[in-house]
Parts: C-alpha cells; sequence; structure tokens
C-alpha cells in the first residue's frame, strides 16, 4: 500500500504517523492522562516526531523503522511533557514581585 501523494507533499510516512499515534495512545494511558486535549496533543507530538525523527533513530540504533518510529514519538512525548512542565513553572524576572527594576 503506498502513501497517498498529498501525504508525500507533506513529507508524512502512514507507517511513522502510525507509529507515533500509537505512542501517544500508550503515553496516554501510562501517564494517566484522560482529558481530551492531553491526549490528542500526545498523539500529534508522537506521530510526528516519529515521522520526521524515526527513520534517522533506525539507521543509528539498527532497529527496524517502526520500532524506532515507536521509541522516538514515545520520547519526545516525554521530552515536550518535561518542556512544558518547566515552562509552566518558570516566571519572567520582570514579573517576581520584590523586584525594583
Amino acid at each position: 500500500m503506498s502513501d497517498p501523494d498529498f501525504l508525500l507533499s507533506l513529507g508524512l510516512k502512514t507507517q511513522d504517523l502510525v507509529a507515533g499515534l500509537a505512542g501517544g495512545v500508550v503515553n496516554a494511558l501510562v501517564f494517566k492522562r484522560s482529558d481530551p486535549i492531553s491526549v490528542v496533543s500526545s498523539m500529534l507530538v508522537g506521530a510526528l516526531s516519529a515521522n520526521y525523527l524515526g527513520e534517522y533513530a533506525a539507521k543509528y540504533t539498527g532497529t527496524s523503522p517502526g520500532t524506532a518510529a515507536f521509541l522516538v514519538g514515545l520520547t519526545g512525548m516525554i521530552i515536550c511533557q518535561i518542556i512544558v512542565a518547566a515552562a509552566a513553572k518558570w516566571t519572567p524576572p520582570f514579573l517576581k514581585t520584590g523586584n525594583d527594576v
């Protein structure tokens, strides 16, 4: 089965998208995310990171492309989750109280 021309024109491969979406489902189940926005965003981040980085990960790790895409998608979601959590805790210096700048 070949990918539709529209997906190929965007640089998207069906196999990698499915692997990333599966990683998003696993992430939602493991981290007990139940709200729809978290689940959908997790799946999108996983699918896109798996699609664009899975091929390179497969070359460097020597695994099959599907396995590498799944692992890259899962790792990408965890990294994004860490970045979002850190950004939520960060307060710009000019908003901190007690500073007379």
